[in-house]
């Protein structure tokens, strides 16, 4: 019988061939990012023990912070760059995948901080990754604005919707906020591809303001959601996204 300790050990590792193979033929790009999401899928399935009935809740996070990366890789020049991606979405699956694992398998109350702590962390780095290629696509092809909002607007709320994974209960009570905060995501998205600004720094800006988001939807399902609890995260994105705007530059 195969042991599902491999799992969090092999599958970064064909995640990364099928990276190295779309970069020497990249018309392997769609067949690759196929492959990769579906031994992804399959891995978070059959790592789970426990819970086997949720095992859906938790594949949007490795598959978008692959699919985002790896399209983030293609409008990218440098190699070394290129290279860092490439190894940043191996560590992610594999450190992903191996708490997850634990999480289904031993101790719930010591993992599922690990694995909220990885949904805070994963869904900025695939937020900046998808709106990097969001904000710019534009200069390589032209696509219907609506498409890509939609498209923009499912990344985001499959994003938001991570915290929820291993949170099934009273999750309703927050989807009045939920739906507010991705709104107001795609909005201020539409907003920021106005700015003459370079995709990376508008990419940075949706992350940080993202983040932002994330922040308040956790404080309102743990009913911490008040005045006090919210001035400091709001204060230090503010200070992030001004020294980003004074430090880019303008195109």
């Amino acid at each position: 019988m195969f042991n599902k300790r491999l799992i969090p050990i092999i599958t970064p590792i064909i995640i990364y061939l099928f990276s190295q193979a779309f970069l020497w033929q990249p018309n392997l790009f769609f067949p690759g990012l196929a492959l990769g999401s579906l031994a992804i899928i399959l891995s978070v399935r059959y790592a789970m023990t426990k819970h086997q009935e949720d095992w859906l809740l938790f594949v949007s996070a490795p598959v978008l912070f692959w699919l985002g990366f790896s399209g983030y890789a293609a409008i990218i020049v440098s190699h070394w760059l290129i290279q860092s991606v490439f190894l940043l979405e191996l560590w992610f699956i594999f450190v992903y995948l191996r708490d997850l694992y634990y999480y289904s398998n031993q101790s719930e109350a010591e993992w599922s901080p690990r694995l909220d702590n990885l949904f805070m962390a994963g869904g900025f780095l695939t937020i900046f990754a998808s709106a990097a290629v969001f904000f710019a696509l534009p200069s390589f092809l032209t696509l219907p604005v609506g498409l890509s909002f939609l498209a923009l607007l499912l990344i985001l709320g499959l994003s938001l919707s991570q915290f929820f994974a291993n949170k099934k209960e009273h999750w309703r009570r927050s989807l009045p906020v939920f739906i507010v905060v991705l709104l107001s995501l795609v909005e201020l998205a539409g907003g920021l591809s106005l700015l003459p600004l370079n995709f990376n720094v508008l990419a940075l800006f949706l992350a940080f303001i993202y983040y932002f988001g994330l922040t308040v939807l956790r404080l309102y399902y743990s009913g911490s959601l008040n005045r006090r609890a919210i001035k400091l995260p709001l204060w230090l994105s503010a200070l992030a996204l001004l020294a980003l705007l004074l430090t880019a530059r303008w195109l």
